[in-house]
């Protein structure tokens, strides 16, 4: 949509507006206050050159003219919308609802609209039926294959395949993974420069920090402190990326499941 277009659409919805209330509203595209201001003169004086605005002192009124010259530019664009997406229809479901059912609410109030989009159109009833029929076939396709696929989910569960969760790593979390790793070795890997400096150095070699069962409780602290710092806490069959606040876990279906009970 051009900008004389969308100046025109603004004064349409109320008939007209305060020069600075269009500036406002236009102001945001630009990068400062003086761009927008040349690009909205440049647009009024246009559009009133076309007879498509008024000027009453600072206030700015939309023409029949510029009013006739909106709509038709709206319905054009909607009905060429719609003959391009129906060229490919199941792609492009979700618009194509969209635009009909503004097409037929405009319709109703528009008979100029209504005979437009019955010269203009490339697209019949016949086209919108076989689309609902193609939808509701592949909505019976894809209902077959949200069973199949739960029951693979299940198996692959049975098989303790490999599985991931995302979870607050918070004091709760931290809690659960203490008493998850009791007796454990951990293994925490960091590139984060923060936390290279706040662990202790003597369990460092290089970016990895090796620590002991017995020293585990004071780490964990110091990662809580610390939860927006990326590293990575590894462990037999599960592996553990923080990141801003949220730690990932991937490893096996049944180490997890074990884990968050």
């Amino acid at each position: 949509m051009t900008f004389n277009n969308s100046i025109l659409l603004i004064l349409k919805q109320n008939g007209s507006e305060e020069f600075n209330e269009l500036l406002s509203r236009i102001s945001p595209r630009y990068k400062n206050t003086n761009s927008a201001y040349a690009s909205l003169c440049r647009s009024l004086k246009n559009l009133d050159s076309l007879g498509f605005v008024n000027r009453e002192g600072s206030r700015i009124f939309i023409t029949d003219k510029g009013r006739v010259s909106i709509q038709i530019e709206m319905r054009e664009k909607l009905v060429l919308r719609l003959n391009d997406l129906i060229k490919k229809p199941i792609e492009n479901i979700e618009e194509i609802v969209q635009l009909l059912i503004v097409f037929t609410e405009r319709a109703n109030e528009s008979n100029d609209l209504l005979l437009n989009a019955r010269e203009n159109s490339n697209f019949t009833i016949k086209n919108i039926s076989d689309l609902q029929e193609s939808i509701e076939q592949r909505k019976i396709f894809l209902d077959k294959m949200s069973s199949l696929i739960g029951i693979q989910e299940e198996r692959l569960r049975e098989l303790n395949f490999n599985d991931s969760r995302t979870f607050m790593f918070d004091e709760f979390f931290v809690k659960k993974l203490f008493l998850f790793s009791i007796n454990e070795k951990i293994i925490i890997e960091t590139r984060d420069l923060i936390l290279l400096k706040r662990l202790p150095g003597v369990f460092r070699k290089e970016n990895t920090f090796i620590i002991e069962n017995e020293f585990k409780e004071k780490i964990f602290r110091i990662l809580l402190l610390n939860p927006f710092c990326k590293f990575t806490i590894y462990l037999p069959r599960l592996k553990f990326f923080v990141s801003r606040g949220d730690v990932k876990i991937t490893g096996l279906h049944y180490a997890i499941k074990n884990l968050k009970n």
